[in-house]
């Protein structure tokens, strides 16, 4: 058994920014942000932020909105509700990680009262999708999204 070796350190940044490191979902990530932690997220593109929760996810993050501020917050990055996915970047415990989020509520809904039915896609460094019928360019479309959040 070896030790295992991460590229960020928790606590280490005092406040959320719009660049992030990017972290590997597969072997950081997944230990990093678990079931039911929050986290606040921010837009590349415009600095805004609002506060999510990981529900569930093995491939990627399976996260919900906590409030309808929140999520009118994420309906403004997107217009509507939307599959292409934008840069953000994902706070957490003093770690800011380079991130890209899907804009389309679906299937599985566990937070009442914040303004939407579903739950949306987060994906890290090569995180992937859960159904193997998932477009390679989607998944690629993400990764791009996780690269513009890095720093």
């Amino acid at each position: 058994y070896a030790p295992r070796q991460y590229t960020v350190t928790p606590g280490k940044e005092t406040a959320p920014t719009r660049k992030g490191v990017p972290v590997d979902w597969v072997f950081e990530g997944q230990y990093l942000i678990k079931r039911n932690y929050t986290f606040t997220i921010v837009d590349v593109d415009t600095g805004k932020r609002f506060r999510g929760k990981m529900i569930a996810g093995y491939n990627h993050i399976d996260m919900e909105t906590l409030t309808s501020t929140d999520t009118a917050t994420m309906k403004s990055l997107f217009g509507t509700w939307k599959w292409a996915p934008r840069a953000v970047v994902i706070y957490i415990n003093g770690m800011n990680l380079a991130a890209s989020l899907s804009g389309m509520p679906h299937s599985v809904d566990t937070v009442s009262g914040n303004g939407v039915t579903g739950h949306f896609d987060l994906y890290m460094k090569n995180s992937t999708s859960h159904s193997s019928t998932t477009s390679t360019a989607y998944i690629q479309q993400h990764q791009d999204m996780v690269k513009k959040a890095s720093r």
